[in-house]
């Protein structure tokens, strides 16, 4: 048992009062954060390891708080230790939407996890930092740096370089002017737990990093989720059944809302390409790199959505090939 290991061990015992506990580790994330689930008694915990040098968990303590406070359904928090970087949570079971999706008729389920973001996207958002035009160029910035210099090992031009930046900023001078909304910023199926209740009830996980940003881009994290993929035509019911529920004040026409969605889904997509490139390169987790074709095949609809994006639709096109 090693350091950490031990004071794992050593602060649940103060919590349970004996050591009659199991710990098994649990599926990671793209953090630092490491997860276990911990039984006692016939009951099942779970328990967050974010070493304090490295994931604060003030973050997770505030965003968690604030969701629950407005009925969302987040962990309880049962017990916390910010000086060791510990949090013990409830357990949400393993039933991923994800799964459920894959094995399952999908409408019920998307239904849930809309209305469910509906009332996210009312939850109170003072002090939480903007997802602004700066933030989203930096995003993007990982796609050029990482995917297409790092994993690619392209060779940009200044030409490239300038109209590729160039497309950036167009991107992120367009969805500054999206209306506004908390958003959970990682809303896809991975995050949405499907709870043993008699009636469908969704958890939701990994919220840490809200911000306030554009209301359509949590739902492009549901419906263009980098882990699966739907024909075009179920996507745009489904972004049609949650523009109904939109608040007049921030509901534009529907065919400007899909506008919208797909320039928020072409962002996410260029800062995912970089990322899961990051996770293999500097992170040594490989296991990203099989989502980078469904994640590119996503950037590239978009473009194709999106007149103002032809001449970089063309160059990706030509120019990015995925071994």
């Amino acid at each position: 048992m090693d350091k950490r290991q031990r004071t794992l061990h050593e602060w649940l015992k103060t919590f349970f009062s004996d050591e009659d506990f199991s710990i098994k580790p649990l599926a990671g994330d793209a953090s630092f954060r490491r997860y276990f689930r911990v039984t006692h008694q016939n009951k099942s915990y779970v328990l967050m390891d974010a070493p304090p040098e490295k994931e604060a968990l003030t973050p997770f303590i505030d965003i968690c708080t604030r969701l629950k406070n407005n009925h969302i359904h987040t962990p309880a928090l049962l017990n916390i230790s910010q000086d060791l970087g510990l949090l013990l949570l409830e357990d949400f079971g393993d039933a991923l939407l994800l799964d459920c999706l894959k094995n399952h008729p999908a409408d019920g389920y998307y239904q849930a996890a809309i209305n469910v973001l509906h009332q996210i996207q009312r939850t109170p958002y003072v002090n939480l930092p903007r997802f602004d035009a700066t933030f989203m160029l930096q995003e993007m910035q990982l796609m050029t740096t990482w995917f297409l210099q790092g994993h690619l090992k392209l060779d940009l031009s200044n030409d490239e370089l300038d109209m590729i930046n160039t497309q950036f900023h167009w991107i992120a001078s367009q969805l500054s002017h999206q209306p506004t909304v908390f958003i959970h910023r990682d809303y896809h199926a991975r995050n949405i737990m499907v709870l043993p209740e008699e009636t469908l009830m969704l958890g939701i996980i990994d919220f840490q990093d809200a911000m306030i940003g554009p209301c359509t881009y949590d739902l492009v994290s549901l419906l263009k989720d980098c882990y699966i993929q739907w024909p075009r035509d179920n996507v745009l019911s489904w972004v049609q059944q949650f523009y109904q529920g939109l608040p007049t004040d921030i509901k534009p026409t529907l065919e400007q809302f899909i506008h919208d969605f797909d320039l928020c889904g072409l962002q996410r997509h260029l800062k995912v390409l970089g990322i899961f490139s990051r996770l293999n390169l500097r992170d040594h987790k490989p296991g990203y790199l099989k989502d980078l074709p469904l994640t590119l095949d996503y950037t590239l609809e978009a473009l194709s959505q999106l007149p103002e994006c032809r001449s970089f639709y063309d160059w990706m096109k030509t120019r990015v090939k995925l071994s």
